[in-house]
């Protein structure tokens, strides 16, 4: 079910056509350095985190928990997108189908965003993406949980979202003899093209490959390591990822080990390597 799920993220980006790879080019020449780790400034008044994937269908569900531990009352919109990058209604928990909502979070108060569980049980796989924008700042996490029904969940992961950056840095495993496979979403929030540079790190920092993905404004895709451009062979790889964009963009990682138990890391805005 787990590789279902991926396997069938991929099909609908590339039924979208949202992404295409090309071969990378000279970092050096596309990225300044001093300002390419720094996260999408928030205005005085705002705060915006991107919610990089939303999926629910054929055993899945998501939820966003958005928790103020500030002293001000926040006033949260959060808005849905499809790959494609348009207006999107989701079927919430308690409220319907919706493209958009508003919610009041108390200082010291967690607000829960939640897919309809009823969903699970949807034949067809739905991939949204989210902007969550705020008066207050707030620590969003978002949950992926997978089950048969709706009374019953089998796994689940989660990862925080965080405001958009123009570059990220991640641990990565893939192939061995569990089979990990790791897979990354990114969604592109900003009003122009993100051109994404993914950068494969061996353990000892050096350069093992590179691909492009070419992501419009406000689309959305995801993809797995192992389908592109670069050679894994059936032992073990461990090392990094270093993705680099000449947009700010919201990003997810994404994979599953073995028979399918999923997984996320840990995302740093490390610069870019030169």
């Amino acid at each position: 079910m787990k590789t279902k799920f991926v396997l069938g993220c991929l099909m609908i980006s590339a039924s979208l056509a949202v992404a295409q790879a090309a071969p990378a080019p000279q970092i050096s020449s596309i990225f300044n350095a001093d300002g390419a780790a720094e996260p999408l400034a928030a205005s005085s008044t705002s705060f915006t985190y991107i919610i990089a994937h939303w999926p629910y269908g054929q055993g899945f569900s998501t939820q966003a928990m958005l928790a103020n531990s500030g002293t001000a009352t926040a006033t949260v919109k959060v808005e849905f997108f499809n790959q494609a990058g348009a207006s999107f209604s989701v079927p919430l928990s308690g409220i319907g189908l919706e493209s958009s909502e508003i919610l009041t979070i108390d200082a010291g108060d967690v607000s829960v965003l939640a897919t309809e569980t009823s969903q699970r049980e949807n034949s067809n796989l739905e991939v949204a993406w989210g902007i969550a924008t705020s008066t207050a700042p707030l620590n969003v996490f978002s949950l992926f949980d997978d089950g048969p029904s709706d009374t019953s969940i089998t796994g689940a992961v989660g990862a925080q979202a965080a405001p958009a950056a123009k570059t990220f840095r991640f641990p990565v495993s893939v192939g061995g003899p569990t089979g990990f496979t790791a897979g990354v979403a990114i969604a592109n929030p900003s009003s122009s093209t993100a051109d994404v540079t993914v950068m494969v790190l061996n353990g000892d920092g050096s350069v093992k490959g590179s691909f492009t993905k070419t992501l419009p404004a406000n689309n959305q895709t995801i993809f797995t390591l192992n389908g592109q451009r670069i050679s894994f062979d059936s032992s073990l790889f461990t090392g990094s990822v270093a993705i680099c964009s000449t947009e700010p963009i919201g990003l997810v990682t994404v994979g599953f080990e073995g028979a399918g138990t999923f997984f996320s890391t840990s995302v740093t805005n490390d610069p870019c390597p030169q």
